[in-house]
């Protein structure tokens, strides 16, 4: 009789509820990462893959710009996670990235930020909507033959949205995988990676209708291989 594989392990830092269990139902056990305590890289021995998650907003210094008004930063989580989502990319390891989290990716590898939606992208779609927590936004187009597309298995998708920053320019290495009807990008990826996927919307919060389990499920998968 052969022995059952373990459970790949996530690494999550700042997790919150919705987060931890959407992991769980994928078939992941989650390691919680203390900043002030799991020292990078070493913290990463013994995980499997990498969970970014949702935030306040992301230095724009780090991509090379004076802060607007409205943005809020914590220094310490973005020195860490910054850190951690580049170590992912160079180790590639499974990683999936969701609202702040696509963002630190995309600055982590190289690319900007659109600061202040509202200001700076205006629009008649309400991108901050804050309750309840999977209430539907707006629709997003997904963009065929992507990793995207794969996991989610169709060419758009209804999607909550809470957040004031977006991807502007793609990091190098980057392809956009989908957009929202006002053009705000709503799902980055990197296809040299063996997993690495990062959406703007919070699919988190689906976990128990599982509308968007195939993005959870598809970063377990990825990291139970390696």
């Amino acid at each position: 009789m052969s022995t059952p594989t373990a459970a790949p392990v996530i690494g999550v830092a700042f997790p919150k509820t919705d987060y931890v269990t959407a992991l769980e139902h994928a078939g992941a056990r989650v390691r919680v990462l203390d900043a002030t305590k799991d020292v990078l890289p070493g913290a990463l021995e013994g995980c499997d893959g990498v969970l970014l998650t949702g935030g306040v907003d992301v230095d724009p210094k780090e991509y090379g710009e004076a802060a607007h008004p409205t943005v809020e930063i914590d220094t310490a989580r973005d020195d860490y996670e910054l850190a951690l989502a580049r170590l992912a990319i160079e180790r590639d390891m499974p990683l999936l990235a969701i609202c702040r989290g696509v963002q630190v990716l995309n600055v982590a590898a190289g690319g900007t930020l659109i600061q202040d939606l509202p200001s700076q992208h205006p629009s008649s779609i309400d991108h901050s909507i804050t309750e309840p927590k999977n209430s539907i936004a707006h629709y997003v187009k997904i963009n065929d033959g992507t990793c995207l597309s794969m996991l989610l298995g169709a060419p758009s998708l209804a999607v909550n949205s809470r957040h004031h920053q977006a991807v502007k320019d793609a990091a190098p290495g980057f392809v956009v995988s989908a957009v929202s009807p006002d053009g705000v990008v709503e799902a980055i990826e990197r296809p040299a990676s063996t997993f690495c996927v990062g959406v703007q919307w919070h699919p988190e919060n689906f976990w128990a209708t599982g509308q968007f389990a195939g993005l959870f499920q598809g970063l377990v998968r990825a990291a139970a291989k390696t």
